[in-house]
């Protein structure tokens, strides 16, 4: 048996953890601390693998005879915080179990803090998960492991299961946007502060500026505390669009839609919206503080521009429009559900059988020997 606990339910996530049970069969039991995070937008999300949720007493009965049963061979946990995955990870510690630890922090914040507070996380750290294997994502997330002293490092890239739907909509979109005719610079995330969205704002109006009447448009998707300053600006420009928050099974003809994807967060741990878009072959603006873009980013796909500065991100955009539409290369998605249960199977050290078991039809939980109740998904997927 392998027990991961993961915060919920997301797009990026949650399809690798499907693929992850088509690997390893019942042996997968997947503990979610929270059920749904409605803040982003997301929409449905599909959780097609067994998963019990912790936001009740059941649910953490199921997740405690899971760490004791015998055949538990391995733990995973996403983030190291919270008493769910603290417990979890000591369990294993203590049992001798293989650890795996995934995150998607980078080291830029971690380098901009004083070194004592450094020096405790590291000791906090080195107290709480020992030294596990770090899964890490890409460069600067190894980094940041790195520089809290955790050594063990097996990289296992941030890299989509599968691209957002409806790509085949983006000439529709476009014109009905009335927009085919132009160059169009896209934003998706958040409308938050962090995210660079009043950078944006002002970049474009210096874009606008600089280019004949009529020639680009900004579209805008995304909700937050922003919505109304957003929604301002957008009625008082006409080459500027705001839909609103669109679910993951309809974002694909607006990346696709796209002349160039902006991303000017002031700070962002990964930033799965360069997948997202260098998936459609989008190419990117991005600022510096994305870490997906230190290993997405090139010449060939796109630009990078200090943070919160307005005139360096208008200039990055303007670079973008005299070069004249082009696509980047796409984006390959990646089966890195393969990549974590081969390496789960050297971790363990044996072969983790993919037969399925039947799910007992009365929902009564068996005994730590069998193994946990997990909740199987109705007709093939389950939608949170």
């Amino acid at each position: 048996m392998i027990v991961f606990v993961v915060e919920c339910p997301s797009p990026y996530h949650t399809p690798v953890l499907n693929r992850l049970q088509e690997e390893l069969g019942d042996q997968l039991c997947v503990f979610y601390l929270y059920g749904a995070d409605t803040s982003h937008g997301w929409g449905h999300v599909a959780a097609t693998h067994r998963y019990i949720v912790l936001d009740h007493l059941r649910g953490r009965v199921v997740l405690a005879k899971a760490l004791l049963s015998p055949k538990l061979r391995a733990v995973g946990v996403y983030g190291y915080r919270g008493l769910a995955r603290l417990v979890s990870a000591n369990v294993a510690r203590l049992r001798g179990l293989p650890l795996v630890l995934r995150g998607a922090a980078n080291v830029r914040d971690e380098s901009s803090r004083p070194a004592f507070r450094r020096l405790l996380k590291r000791w906090y750290l080195r107290m709480l998960v020992g030294q596990p294997e770090v899964w890490t994502n890409g460069s600067a997330n190894t980094a940041y492991w790195r520089l809290l002293g955790l050594r063990r490092h097996h990289l296992i890239p941030y890299a989509l299961q599968q691209l957002p739907g409806n790509e085949s909509g983006a000439a529709a979109l476009r014109a009905g946007l009335g927009l085919a005719e132009r160059f169009v610079f896209t934003f998706v995330g958040r409308l938050e502060p962090i995210k660079g969205v009043t950078d944006l704002l002002r970049a474009y109006d210096v874009v606008r500026q600089a280019v004949p009447a009529g020639t680009t448009a900004l579209v805008i998707v995304g909700s937050g505390s922003l919505e109304p300053q957003v929604r301002q600006y957008v009625d008082a420009h006409d080459d500027c669009r705001y839909l609103g928050a669109i679910p993951q099974q309809r974002l694909g003809a607006v990346y696709a839609a796209a002349d160039v994807f902006v991303a000017p967060s002031h700070r962002e741990p990964w930033g799965w919206v360069i997948n997202e878009a260098l998936g459609f072959g989008t190419r990117v603006v991005a600022s510096v503080e994305m870490a997906s873009a230190d290993d997405l980013c090139t010449e060939e796909t796109g630009r990078r521009c200090p943070v919160a500065d307005p005139p360096a991100l208008a200039s990055a955009m303007l670079a973008e429009y005299w070069a004249g539409p082009r696509r980047a290369r796409r984006l390959e998605c990646l089966d890195t559900a393969r990549l974590m249960a081969d390496r789960l199977r050297e971790l363990t050290g044996h072969r983790i059988s993919v037969r399925l078991q039947r799910l007992p039809e009365n929902g009564s939980a068996p005994d730590a020997a069998t193994g946990p109740e997990m909740s199987p998904p109705p007709q093939g997927a389950r939608q949170l």
